[in-house]
């Protein structure tokens, strides 16, 4: 079945106090910038070693070890597939593999189970009732909990009970015993051990508090639970040991970052147009509201008004603090007043668009895209991003009315041109990632949000609307959602 994109993102709405403590960085330094940036470069001297033995939709055990390194902050873990820094200072993970690195979001994965968590609410809902073929189990909230080691405060949590049994301690959900573990002893672990535990042990949310509660690795630990159609699966690690051991922080200068490609992979062009952005260098340099108004004016001269007027959408996501009360007023203020006595309906149709969009109002942004095909401007990529971004809200029959008409339908596209025309734009980054997180491709949305929050736009990072949603959104997700950080700074 496919997933279903539900009221799991009005994650992207919620609302919280910004904090001091900076969530989103540079997801295009090397490994020089990302030492420079956390500071402290302490040798991990916990090591704790498991085997690890995985059931994936009722087939074949595949047996692994599973090491784990931990310093006070971040932890290195390697299973003989990946190795994987976790670096909870400043809030990234690294996939490291031969001579470079890929970096995500820590909230990435996070944010993922959340709202994978809320889709299977949903489909809970949907499913009510449905036998299956063989009398099957249908997976459950107890099910879906399991799997994805989080409880979301919106949804009720399923009842657990526990049970004493030979030594360990059991958890039942259901009906059904969903997971068990067996308490360790010894040293303590560093801090950070807790959440790479949350990170690379995926298991149900009581049994991860109940061992923390332990204060020690667990002995023995393991988990079960059924996905729709395919059998039951389970996770299981038996300790083997705790290790003394010096391991310097592993992102040395020798690791190339090669996290555009994912980019590329996911809009063909965007990894290297994000780097020169990041850096300043993109479209002969970084734009201060200055140059910009400039350039306005220089395009009303040469190409004419409406064509400047095309350039005042990404201007206000770029310099959403721009003032148009001062005693020397910017052109772009003036243009904005004459825009609805230009001769061309393109920048009229774009801020039509807009409030359109706003007001969740499709047939006004049809109607306005309609009346813009006449202009030799139809094709601007600010025109089209606006459009985009109401066509998220067609139904079927208005899709089909847009393209009755000849208008674009292909909103992914639009979006595409629009980030690569105008790279320090953040609301096309944040655009491109939303569509991305809606997909349920969280680790590639948070590299579009990550390099919005990196451009070399300050009013924009602090001001604009979009960057300030995505800010409280991921304060939300480590405030609700402890156990995946440590504690903020």
């Amino acid at each position: 079945m496919h997933r279903l994109v539900i009221a799991a993102l009005v994650l992207l709405c919620w609302a919280m106090p910004a904090s001091a403590q900076e969530l989103f960085s540079n997801p295009f330094a090397d490994a020089a910038a990302y030492r420079t940036q956390r500071g402290d470069l302490s040798d991990a001297h916990y090591r704790v070693r498991y085997e690890q033995t995985l059931i994936q939709r009722g087939g074949a055990p595949e047996t692994s070890e599973l090491m784990l390194d931990v310093a006070d902050d971040w932890a290195l873990m390697r299973n003989g597939v990946q190795t994987i820094l976790y670096d909870f200072r400043i809030n990234r993970v690294f996939t490291i593999a031969g001579d470079a690195f890929v970096t995500r979001n820590a909230a990435a994965d996070v944010v993922f189970r959340i709202t994978e968590r809320q889709n299977r609410s949903y489909l809970e809902r949907v499913l009510a009732g449905v036998r299956t073929r063989g009398g099957q189990a249908l997976p459950g909230a107890c099910d879906a909990e399991s799997e994805l080691g989080v409880v979301v405060p919106s949804i009720d949590a399923a009842s657990v009970q526990w049970r004493e049994r030979r030594g360990g301690v059991t958890l039942r959900c259901g009906g059904q015993e969903i997971g068990s573990f067996t308490p360790g002893d010894g040293a303590a672990p560093p801090p950070a051990f807790w959440p790479t535990m949350y990170a690379a042990m995926p298991t149900h949310p009581a049994i991860l508090r109940r061992v923390r509660e332990n204060g020690h690795p667990a002995a023995q630990l393991e988990n079960s639970f059924i996905s729709l159609g395919t059998g039951r699966s389970s996770r299981a690690w038996r300790l083997i040991a705790i290790e003394t051991v010096t391991t310097p922080y592993p992102l040395t200068d020798a690791l190339a970052n090669t996290t555009a490609g994912a980019l590329d992979a996911a809009v063909p062009g965007a990894g290297q147009v994000g780097i020169e952005a990041v850096a300043g260098r993109a479209q002969g340099g970084a734009p201060t509201l200055a140059n910009w108004d400039a350039r306005v004016r220089a395009l009303a001269q040469s190409d004419g008004e409406p064509a400047a007027a095309m350039m005042l959408g990404p201007m206000f996501n770029m310099f959403p603090d721009l003032n148009c009360g001062g005693a020397d007023p910017l052109f772009a203020c003036g243009l904005v007043r004459r825009v609805r006595s230009l001769d061309d309906p393109a920048p009229r149709a774009f801020f039509e668009i807009a409030v359109a969009e706003q007001q969740n109002n499709p047939a006004a942004a049809i109607a306005a895209m309609q009346r813009a095909q006449v202009s030799p401007l139809r094709d601007h990529p600010a025109l089209g991003a606006a459009y985009a971004l109401a066509m998220l809200k067609f139904n079927r029959q208005q899709l089909e009315q847009a393209r009755a008409a000849g208008l674009p339908t292909d909103g992914a596209a639009l979006q595409n041109r629009a980030l690569l025309a105008f790279p320090y734009n953040p609301g096309y980054w944040t655009d491109v990632g939303d569509r991305f997180g809606s997909a349920y491709e969280w680790p590639t949305a948070f590299i579009f949000y990550d390099v919005a929050f990196s451009l070399p736009l300050p009013g924009a990072s602090a001001g604009n609307p979009a960057l300030q949603g995505k800010r409280s959104m991921a304060e939300r997700i480590r405030h609700d959602f402890p156990d995946a950080f440590l504690p903020a700074r």
